[in-house]
């Protein structure tokens, strides 16, 4: 394809205006004529007349007007128009050229700034994810603190429920020395009831001793006093 000036199209060789020939750009980057594109859909297909790659199109309406070629072709027309009063045509464009270099260097510069916000974003995230990180080990550190809580507690619930089973069998061994005094008839009823009654007695009193030397304080977990105040 011969190489076309820039205010024209590269199919009919027409410079474009605010009408039917109104620069229109197509997905692959390149710009014709509306006009150019209307006479180039066949079947709801496009190919691009540059590159060949192929479009799903109905109209030209449907791809984005070239703004940027339309503001090209009146700065154009603008520099025609000045030549015609006698000003340079290449003090015009370059003032064009000043012009984009000054947008270029503002947009390098924003990017610039968001890039380094980002960076700093970036190193903040990093700080939280350690700190999470931390706490998330001081939690397992936790959990497996509470499991061993847990075995000392059902240990020692297991010692509370022996030493009870204990307290009530000697009860009811007291209970039934109080029923066999009240029948005793002679001499030897009484010494033999005695007898039992003491060692029983007894028994019960080494139960109530265990009990006060092993739970002196039933708001505190003996067996796991130690574990517990450190958690």
């Amino acid at each position: 394809m011969m190489d076309n000036k820039p205010e024209e199209c590269s199919v009919c060789y027409n410079d474009y205006d605010d009408n039917q020939l109104r620069p229109r750009t197509l997905p692959c980057g390149h710009t014709f004529c509306s006009q150019c594109i209307d006479n180039g859909i066949e079947n709801g297909q496009l190919t691009c007349p540059n590159c060949r790659a192929e479009h799903a199109a109905t109209a030209a309406t449907q791809f984005p007007i070239s703004y940027a070629v339309e503001a090209f072709v009146r700065k154009l027309k603008d520099i025609q128009l000045t030549q015609k009063k006698t000003v340079p045509v290449k003090k015009k464009l370059h003032s064009l050229v000043q012009e984009q270099k000054s947008i270029i260097s503002s947009l390098i510069t924003s990017c610039e700034e968001v890039l380094s916000q980002l960076g700093e974003y970036r190193g903040q995230l990093g700080d939280w994810k350690t700190c999470h990180l931390q706490l998330q080990d001081r939690l397992y550190t936790l959990v497996e603190e509470n499991k061993s809580a847990m075995q000392l507690l059902e240990l020692e619930d297991t010692s509370v429920v022996d030493m009870t089973t204990q307290g009530e069998e000697g009860k009811t061994q007291l209970q039934a020395m109080l029923g066999s005094l009240d029948t005793v008839n002679t001499p030897q009823e009484v010494y033999t009831t005695i007898d039992t009654a003491d060692e029983c007695s007894m028994k019960v009193e080494d139960w109530l001793q265990k009990c006060q030397e092993l739970f002196p304080n039933v708001k505190t977990v003996h067996t796991s006093e130690t574990f517990c105040s450190n958690t």
